[in-house]
């Protein structure tokens, strides 16, 4: 047999865990298709299954332990082979790098607690695309191959279908694209025939051995006894067709080459899976990052009887959260029947990071010896890095000042209550918050429910310009864009004249937006209804824009504060529409063929031509580059957001597609019954929050990272009153810094502190997240240990903390 032109048939069941149908329905189809590929591999010698998910084996094994044990005898005896890695098969553009971390982390260590090995490969066969910064994350997993089937030949071209994969970093995995796919039409009879035949004569013209999927999949059933005596009957005819496993494959093929390398990102299919059901993908943002915030508490100042308890529901939690970005539940594909128990597990975890960190945080206060007059406000930075950030608090008094007895500027402004008689008002001011710690500041005469407190009234105004100085932005009159953000200081203008504002742009497309790369349906501006003057103070100067158009509106808080360089955007949406979709569309000064955005764990430069991008939490708009490089002495505009994960940007205009509103589970060619009343998504209330960084060209990628994650994990406080204690007014628990032989500031960020998932020690995640080579210490001063290390451009490095040592691992903690 020529190995090289070798067809390796690859038994599978494709099993959608929710998508037309809801959770409890996708569990019954993974223990049937479980129990039907164990029938065929005790009636069929040559049979072998394969199967990803370690999450699916869990469950099998919570409600069928007999079945779970038939299936460890089959992965012993080489018939059942153990794919993926994952926990499931998530979006793969979506979720957070932690997230894609911890997929690794618990699936491979579920498959090494149950079955004695770990999976070799990566195995997404129905994500919707694959961020160049996978390769990294699936060899640091233990993974050294992948599979994947999107974008298809129609949407990618690729230099061959078997090909090394480099990521961001420069990690390679050996990479294979299914043809035609893990599972059609002809995999239900003996079509099957026809579809190896096809696969066969593609590897005897391209001298490649590919994969050859077959079994009924999406919702479950795998190999039937009709496929396996159709492929012997075939095998009896022809030679260079193989039962086989994807392992088998690419051990095999390894050392055929030389395969040709892509350094790219695997993108382009179902854009609008990035922007359908917008307000999931809010709450699967909030609940990562609420986590991720909850673990660095827990880590530093959780010492108590109750860690190990607060640890298990935190990986609970978390496990929830891998579940719920299966990629049709997180792509906002499947039906609305399946989403009130996705929210609801959403909830959970926000519930249990919430009660977590206020705990942790109270329990840290009552420590901390407070002012013996007047009440103490302790406030916690969860970055291991100095914090300097406007913060807001619910309370009124008649003063700020820090424990050297200074005074700070801060302004009152009206809270969300309409109510006389009670404490009602918070209290604005810019902190400077130490690493990953606290600093406490004392409130002068705090006022209380039963106290007199000040008015505070919305104002109306006729000025159109807002200025907080050294910063001046002009609202105009007839549109109620925001046309002008203008830095005094450095003489920069941010925007051009088209500014910023709300768009509604026709969209006919299908949930997930198959066949289009860009939007380009007939574009509306909003309609300005009214601007006002909120508040106005020594911190910042806020108004409030309306905007209208059709059946839905648009109020948008506008806050500038000049000492930060930042204007934030608080938008709710009352959204009434089908078939459209809204952006909030920034039109900046500079001009530039290309634009820079966040993706998991890293961030990556993607041509500014229109088309519809996914993108992580941030994005930058800079003049053009020159010699290959953004010129430093040219200013730039950041872009973060708090859960926003579709864009598009055109030359000078970014547009945040902010929600989209097409009929739930809506595909090409089906349409719905011309009599019934159709379910459009994402009807009714939405909010947003945008923050605009004024920059220079100076500003480097790792500092959007750091202000996405300032902006989605912001500071907490607790008001105390007056109580000894052993603490003192300020403590860093953790923070990085770049080593003496590094000048400046570094671009490695620590994202995850938490113990160890073998509760030995501690595990530090730090990303090098400007893509340059950095050399840094990280300080633990908890643990009064600290640590040089060297990081290669765009590395996720695993510390392991144990022994009174610091040592790097890998993503399994090994």
């Amino acid at each position: 047999m020529e190995h090289d032109k070798t067809v390796h048939l690859i038994g599978n069941a494709h099993i959608d865990l929710i998508w037309l149908w809801k959770w409890e329905d996708g569990l019954r189809e993974i223990r049937a298709t479980f129990a039907s590929a164990l029938d065929r591999i005790r009636e069929h010698g040559a049979f072998i299954f394969t199967s990803a998910c370690a999450y699916y084996y869990s469950l099998v094994e919570r409600t069928d332990p007999v079945l779970f044990e038939g299936i460890r005898e089959a992965v012993k005896a080489g018939r059942w082979c153990i794919a993926g890695g994952w926990w499931l098969q998530p979006d793969c553009n979506a979720p957070t790098g932690e997230a894609f971390v911890r997929q690794g982390l618990y699936g491979q260590g579920y498959f090494m607690e149950k079955f004695g090995k770990r999976a070799r490969f990566g195995y997404n066969v129905d994500s919707f695309g694959h961020h160049g910064n996978l390769p990294q994350i699936l060899k640091k997993s233990g993974m050294e191959a992948y599979v994947f089937m999107r974008p298809g030949a129609h949407e990618k071209k690729l230099p061959s279908n078997l090909f090394f994969w480099k990521g961001i970093d420069g990690s390679e995995v050996l990479a294979c694209r299914l043809i035609p796919g893990y599972n059609n039409s002809s995999d239900w009879g003996k079509g099957l025939e026809e579809k190896i035949l096809r696969i066969r004569e593609h590897v005897e013209s391209g001298e490649i051995p590919l994969m050859c999927f077959y079994g009924v999949g999406n919702h479950g059933g795998g190999p039937t006894r009709e496929n396996l005596a159709a492929i012997d009957g075939l095998r009896q005819r022809k030679t260079g067709i193989l039962y086989s496993d994807p392992e088998t494959y690419f051990d095999q093929v390894r050392g055929l080459g030389p395969w040709p390398v892509l350094q790219d990102e695997l993108q382009y299919h179902a854009i609008g899976c990035y922007s359908a059901l917008s307000r999931l993908k809010k709450a699967n943002n909030l609940t990562e990052q609420m986590l991720l915030s909850a673990e660095k508490t827990l880590a530093v100042i959780g010492e108590g009887d109750d860690r190990q308890e607060h640890q298990e529901t935190i990986r609970e939690a978390w496990k929830k959260v891998l579940v719920n970005q299966f990629h049709d539940s997180l792509g906002g594909c499947s039906i609305p029947e399946a989403y009130p128990k996705i929210f609801g597990a959403y909830g959970w975890g926000q519930e249990t990071a919430n009660q977590i960190n206020a705990l942790l945080l109270n329990r840290l206060a009552s420590r901390i010896e407070t002012f013996k007059d007047g009440s103490t406000l302790v406030l916690w930075n969860p970055h291991p890095w100095e914090l300097k950030t406007a913060v807001e608090v619910l309370a009124i008094a008649d003063a700020i000042r820090d424990a050297e007895d200074n005074d700070i500027p801060f302004e009152l402004t009206p809270s969300n209550a309409v109510t006389t008689g009670f404490f009602s008002g918070i209290m604005r001011f810019v902190a400077v918050l130490p690493p990953l710690g606290y600093r406490i500041y004392k409130l002068i005469n705090p006022r209380d429910e039963f106290d007199a407190v000040p008015e505070i009234r919305y104002s109306r105004t006729g000025s159109n310009r807002l200025v907080s100085d050294p910063v001046a932005l002009v609202i105009d009159r007839e549109t109620g864009f925001i046309t002008s953000i203008y830095d005094e200081e450095r003489h920069i203008e941010y925007l051009d004249q088209e500014g910023i504002g709300p768009v509604i742009i026709d969209d006919d497309s299908d949930t997930w937006t198959h066949g289009i790369s860009s939007y380009r349906g007939a574009l509306r501006k909003m309609r300005l209804e009214s601007f006002n003057l909120i508040s106005q103070g020594l911190v910042t100067t806020e108004y409030e824009i309306r905007y209208t158009l059709l059946q839905s509106k648009v109020i948008m808080r506008v806050m500038v504060n000049g000492a930060l360089r930042t204007v934030d955007l608080r938008i709710r949406v009352l959204w009434n529409e089908g078939h459209r979709l809204l952006k909030l569309r920034i039109s900046s000064a500079f001009r530039n063929e290309v634009f820079v955005s966040g993706i998991p764990y890293g961030s990556i430069e993607r041509a500014a031509d229109g088309t519809e991008w996914p993108i992580q939490r941030w994005a930058v708009l800079s003049a053009e580059r020159h010699s290959g490089a953004f010129d430093s002495s040219c200013p730039a505009l950041g872009v973060v957001n708090d859960g926003i994960y579709s864009c598009s940007v055109e030359s000078n205009a970014l547009g945040l597609t902010l929600l989209r509103s097409p009929l739930f589970s809506h595909h090409e060619p089906a349409h719905p019954p011309p009599d019934i009343q159709p379910r459009y998504i994402d009807q009714g209330e939405h909010e947003y929050h945008v923050r605009l960084h004024l920059c220079t060209g100076q500003t480097g990628k790792d500092e959007y990272a750091r202000r996405a994650l300032e902006l989605n994990q912001p500071p907490a406080y607790v008001i105390e009153s007056a109580h000894p204690g052993t603490l003192p007014p300020e403590q860093s628990y953790c923070r990085v810094r770049p080593d003496s032989g590094s000048p400046g500031n570094t671009t490695v960020i620590i994202s995850t502190i938490k113990r160890a998932e073998d509760d030995k020690g501690w595990i530090i995640r730090a990303v090098e997240a400007g893509g340059i080579r950095a050399s840094v210490i990280i300080d633990c001063n908890w643990l009064e240990l600290q640590g040089t290390f060297s990081f290669e451009p765009f590395e996720i490095k695993t510390i392991r903390i144990s022994g009174g040592s610091m040592r790097e691992t890998n993503l399994l903690e090994e």
